[in-house]
């Protein structure tokens, strides 16, 4: 009765070490990269609001929404009678002291010029980059006050998505690493870039801290809009044409790892080094060779003794995975 017993408890688990070989798959080589994902906005390479240092009456606006225009060109003027009659004073003044004046007075009457000049100058918007009219908030004739924006100028040279990465990922994050940008507006339509800048200042918002992160896109869609939402995937480290196996397929017992290879119509387990894993597969590094069949997942036989390891027990078979 007691082997009759045993036949039977047994009968099972030679049945799944039977279903384990034939289904045994050889080590692959491929590979693996390792990622993390943040959201943020889609932002332009600069944008300015553009106004008067003074307040005064807009004579004219030279350019429209949409309106491509380059570095130095006159946006926008306001009258301007009492800043020129002021310049032609100080100009006055200022050839006067140079044939009679003292040294102070020349002086003064030098600065004087300078500083009419420049409230000329200030009468008139120019552009301090080259790029795209995206607002005109005045029209001629109104009343502008002092540095209320008139013109909105949007540099689209260069798309940007702004990010904030979690701390706990911030050791990972380097400057020039790829980074997917995904942007819901353009149906997800996958933009590749690079990590330009990485902020200096932690930020905390609801007990999360965040560290800004800029990448710098550069395939950028015509139809990609400042403010637009993105998700964003940064590559932060890759293993090319590496050994791999299904993560299913190790098994960590302590500080080490095992994969159950099938060798000789016989399965046994190997210990083995891991690299990176990408949560699908992981890198061996060692203890493991091309040509080797695995297990999609591990075995161990324990017989009736208990494991701390986590996994189910299946006749004498313990089944588990790396990293649960």
């Amino acid at each position: 009765f007691f082997i009759a017993r045993q036949r039977r408890a047994a009968e099972p688990a030679q049945a799944i070490r039977q279903n384990l070989m034939q289904s045994a798959m050889p080590v692959e080589r491929g590979d693996i990269t390792r990622e993390i994902g943040a959201s943020g906005t889609i932002v332009g390479a600069r944008q300015a609001e553009l106004g008067f240092t003074t307040g005064g009456r807009l004579q004219e606006v030279f350019v429209e929404v949409g309106q491509y225009v380059e570095a130095g060109q006159v946006l926008a003027k306001m009258e301007s009678s009492q800043q020129e009659l002021a310049l032609l004073r100080a100009q006055n003044a200022f050839e006067l002291a140079k044939i009679s004046g003292t040294p102070n007075s020349l002086r003064e009457a030098e600065l004087d010029l300078k500083v009419a000049e420049a409230n000329l100058e200030n009468t008139t918007i120019k552009a301090p980059f080259a790029g795209i009219v995206t607002g005109v908030q005045f029209e001629a004739g109104e009343h502008v006050s002092a540095n209320n924006a008139v013109i909105s100028l949007l540099d689209n040279s260069v798309y940007y998505a702004e990010i904030a990465v979690d701390e706990l990922d911030m050791h990972q994050v380097k400057l020039g690493q790829i980074a997917r940008v995904e942007v819901d507006a353009l149906g997800k339509q996958p933009l590749w870039g690079t990590v330009s800048s990485i902020g200096l200042i932690a930020q905390s918002s609801g007990g999360i801290t965040t560290v800004p992160v800029t990448i710098r896109i550069e395939d950028g869609s015509e139809n990609l809009r400042v403010g637009y939402s993105a998700s964003v995937v940064i590559e932060v480290e890759r293993a090319e044409n590496v050994l791999k196996v299904p993560v299913e397929a190790v098994v960590r017992r302590g500080n080490k790892s095992f994969v159950t290879v099938v060798r000789a119509g016989e399965t046994r387990q190997v210990e083995v080094t891991t690299g990176i894993t990408d949560g699908i597969a992981v890198e061996i590094t060692s203890g493991l060779e091309p040509n080797d069949q695995i297990v999609g997942f591990n075995i161990s036989l324990y017989g009736s003794t208990r494991s701390q390891s986590t996994g189910v027990r299946v006749g004498g078979l313990r089944i588990g995975g790396f990293g649960r």
